[in-house]
């Protein structure tokens, strides 16, 4: 959390920075802190309110890193927002402080999620909207705190895999775990056989804290790690982290129907999001990550996968 030292600094910048509009800010008012990022809405003289999100830098993340993540970041509100889907916070801008670096977008007075139904079916809107060809992004992003890799490659499992290598060479896992892990990696292609993908929009970070309804109980998503990939990888981190119905996936396979083999990805996609959380906030998430390793390794040791 922000000291109030660092609080007036980071209204001194914003009024110094114009990208409020070129409103003078008056008042910065928290609404949340992670383990990651502060956030605030600031209200200006003449009552106009912006979302500001303050990284504050430390050993891990200096100031240079801090703004490439809310570049990244912008880059990636802006590819959502052309997929004419949800509605995403406009970016506005990035500014420096001492302490690190922030953000500001537009203010979207937000609510919990209500109509999961209408949310599943903008979902596959979404992930059906015409894109590239091949799988990746223009430039890597981050997931949390962690690097994203987006080299664009033209299969999917290469992607996966340069992607899945990079969380398994920083996860502080156990022996026989390290080698499912690599076991994984090797029978990669054996999870795809026979199937047709073709690349989707995806978020990338799609917890239930990423997304809400605004005062029109219209969609919203934010913060988001996107690329375009295979649209089974979005629900990875919803099945893990979301509060979503089973009526949000009945409306998004409604567009999006369940490919061959399905379920058996379904533990790939959720631990390359469980070790992320390894990697980030230590050995609370090992024995998760050990557990779907061992899931995944006994579905590779099946006779007939599919």
């Amino acid at each position: 959390m922000a000291n109030p030292e660092s609080t007036s600094e980071l209204v001194r910048a914003l009024n110094d920075s114009g990208l409020c509009r070129g409103d003078t800010i008056a008042l910065l008012t928290p609404i949340g802190s992670s383990k990651i990022n502060d956030t605030y809405r600031a209200k200006s003289a003449n009552g106009c309110q912006y979302f500001v999100k303050h990284h504050i830098a430390d050993a891990t993340m200096d100031q240079q890193a801090c703004i490439e993540m809310f570049e990244a970041e912008i880059a990636g509100l802006s590819a959502l927002r052309q997929t004419g889907t949800f509605r995403v916070p406009q970016p506005l801008g990035i500014g420096k402080v001492s302490d690190g670096a922030f953000l500001v977008t537009e203010f979207i007075q937000l609510q919990p999620l209500s109509d999961q139904q209408k949310f599943g079916q903008m979902l596959a809107a979404m992930h059906l909207a015409k894109g590239p060809e091949r799988f990746g992004f223009d430039i890597d992003n981050y997931i949390g705190t962690t690097p994203q890799l987006n080299g664009w490659k033209e299969s999917w499992v290469d992607f996966l895999h340069t992607r899945l290598k990079f969380q398994f060479d920083q996860a502080p896992l156990p022996e026989k775990a390290q080698r499912q892990a690599e076991q994984l990696l090797a029978n990669l292609p054996v999870f795809f056989q026979d199937t047709t993908i073709v690349p989707s929009m995806i978020h990338g970070d799609l917890w239930s804290g990423n997304c809400a309804e605004d005062e029109n109980r219209e969609p919203v998503v934010y913060d988001p790690a996107v690329y375009w990939g295979h649209n089974e990888s979005e629900l990875g981190i919803m099945r893990l982290f979301g509060r979503f119905g089973d009526e949000l996936y009945e409306a998004y396979h409604a567009h999006l129907p369940r490919a061959l083999g399905f379920d058996k990805r379904a533990p790939i996609y959720e631990l390359y999001h469980l070790v992320n959380h390894l990697n980030m906030f230590g050995v609370a998430y090992l024995d998760r990550c050990i557990r779907l390793l061992q899931i995944i390794s006994n579905l590779l040791d099946q006779d007939t996968m599919f």
